[in-house]
C-alpha cells in the first residue's frame, strides 16, 4: 500500500547488497540516526540477523527487505516498483553492493558480471528511482545518491568501453577496477544532468576495509589477503558514506 508522506517525516534509505560488512553498517548507522530503511538483498533469509540486530538495537526501526538479483535487470525493475509503491521519496540511495570475483562469468543478459553488478545495475536502480530522489530533493532541498569507490580505478590506464560486456581479465586491477571506473564516469554524468532537480551523487573511496570481498579466498591482491585484519573496519568506512 502506498504511504503519504509529509515533508517533516523521517528520511528514506535505500541500500543494495546490505547484509553484513559496509551496507550492514550502513544500515545500523542509518536506522540509529531514526531513517527508515528499504534494503535491497539477494536472500531476505540472509538478510534476518542483521534485521535482528537492528530491531534490538532499535526497536522502532521501520525495515524492509526486497529480494533482488542485481545480475537480473527485471529483478531490479520489480524492486523498485515496490520501493515507489511504499515510499513516494527516497531521500538517499546508496549502491553498496558489489562483485569482486577471481574469474570472468556473464549474466543471462550478456554482460560480464562486474560490469552487470558494478555498473549497469547502479545505472538501472538510479533511473528506476529517480522520481522518488526528485520528490524527495524537492521536499527536503536535496537527495543523495552515494557509490562507495574505490583506488583500484586509478589503475585503467586505457578505458575500453567496448570490451565491458566480454571482460578483459578478472581481479581487483582488471574488469573490477574497469566497472567501478566506467560507473564513476556515469556518476559525474548523472551529477550534471540532475544538478538543477537536487539530486547530488558521490562516489567515495571509504578505503580497505575487512569484507568478504577483500579477505582470503577472494580476489583481493595478495598483501591486503595478508593484512586483512589490520584494514578499516566496515563501521568506519560507513561512517564515511554517511
Amino acid at each position: 500500500m502506498h504511504n503519504d508522506e509529509s515533508a517533516d517525516s523521517a528520511p528514506v534509505a535505500v541500500i543494495t547488497g546490505a547484509v553484513d560488512g559496509i551496507g550492514g553498517a550502513l544500515a545500523k548507522r542509518l536506522a540509529a540516526k531514526g531513517w527508515r530503511l528499504v534494503l535491497l538483498n539477494r536472500s531476505e533469509e540472509r538478510t534476518q540477523p542483521l534485521l535482528d540486530e537492528l530491531r534490538a538495537e532499535r526497536p522502532d526501526v521501520e525495515c524492509v527487505v526486497f529480494e533482488t538479483d542485481l545480475a537480473l535487470h527485471a529483478s531490479i525493475e520489480s524492486s523498485a516498483r515496490r520501493v515507489r509503491e511504499r515510499h513516494d521519496a527516497v531521500d538517499a540511495l546508496f549502491h553498496n553492493a558489489g562483485v569482486l570475483r577471481n574469474d570472468l562469468a556473464h549474466s543471462t543478459h550478456g554482460n560480464e558480471l562486474h560490469f552487470e553488478i558494478n555498473t549497469v545495475a547502479p545505472y538501472l536502480l538510479t533511473n528506476e528511482l529517480l522520481p522518488t530522489l526528485k520528490q524527495a530533493a524537492n521536499r527536503r532541498g536535496r537527495a543523495v545518491v552515494v557509490t562507495p569507490s574505490t583506488a583500484a580505478l586509478k589503475s585503467v590506464r586505457r578505458f575500453d568501453v567496448a570490451a565491458l560486456r566480454t571482460g578483459t581479465r578478472a581481479g581487483l586491477l582488471g574488469a573490477y577496477a574497469e566497472s567501478k571506473f566506467a560507473w564513476s564516469v556515469l556518476n559525474a554524468h548523472l551529477a550534471d544532468v540532475h544538478a538543477l532537480d537536487g539530486v547530488e551523487f558521490f562516489a567515495i573511496d571509504p578505503g580497505a576495509t575487512r569484507t568478504r570481498m577483500t579477505g582470503r579466498g577472494s580476489s583481493a591482491p595478495w598483501p591486503v589477503r595478508l593484512l586483512w585484519r589490520w584494514l578499516g573496519s566496515p563501521s568506519d568506512a560507513a561512517a564515511r558514506l554517511v
